[in-house]
């Protein structure tokens, strides 16, 4: 038996149990039973999932409100029941997961090449138009912008790292 979580997306509320088994786990969502295999690549945020033998890469980070995951271009947010007051799970801690809506900006790479330059720190504050990040292609630097003011909440990154286009970067609140 493995540990079981509430789940609610959106509006509705699911039940979620995972099992771990040597190298690989497997979830059950709504009765049915997925296998799942999960790796960290390296020291970062960044893991490899594959999913019903379907790959999937996402960034992943601990925040003070929960974690922060970033898949393609869509952020969702978990917040564990220590961090939603009054709220119980059946069996175990309840998990909540929305997508957010907060206004975050994330910037993604825009081609393949390598992080030559990270200029900005977690809860720096940046100005719009703001150098955030150099990446080289092709032997050329090519500097990456803020598009707005904001508060550097996570760098998925690190200098360089092999980054290919549409990787999440950074993102600013």
């Amino acid at each position: 038996m493995g540990t079981k979580y509430q789940l609610r997306l959106g509006d509705r509320e699911h039940e979620l149990e995972v099992e771990e088994g040597g190298e690989a786990y497997r979830v059950r969502l709504d009765g049915v039973w997925h296998p799942v295999h999960l790796q960290r690549i390296g020291e970062t945020a960044h893991y490899s999932l594959i999913l019903d033998d379907r790959p999937y890469d996402f960034f992943a980070e601990e925040g003070p409100h929960g974690y922060h995951i970033v898949i393609g271009s869509r952020t969702i947010v978990v917040v564990t029941q220590a961090q939603v007051r009054g709220r119980r799970g059946a069996g175990g801690p309840e998990v909540v997961a929305a997508t957010t809506e907060t206004g975050e900006w994330i910037l993604t790479s825009p081609m393949s090449g390598v992080v030559q330059e990270i200029l900005v720190s977690v809860d720096d504050e940046v100005e719009a138009g703001a150098v955030v990040m150099i990446i080289e292609a092709m032997k050329m630097q090519n500097e990456l912008h803020a598009r707005r003011a904001g508060t550097v909440k996570a760098i998925y990154v690190s200098v360089g790292q092999r980054v290919e286009q549409g990787t999440p970067l950074l993102v600013l609140l």
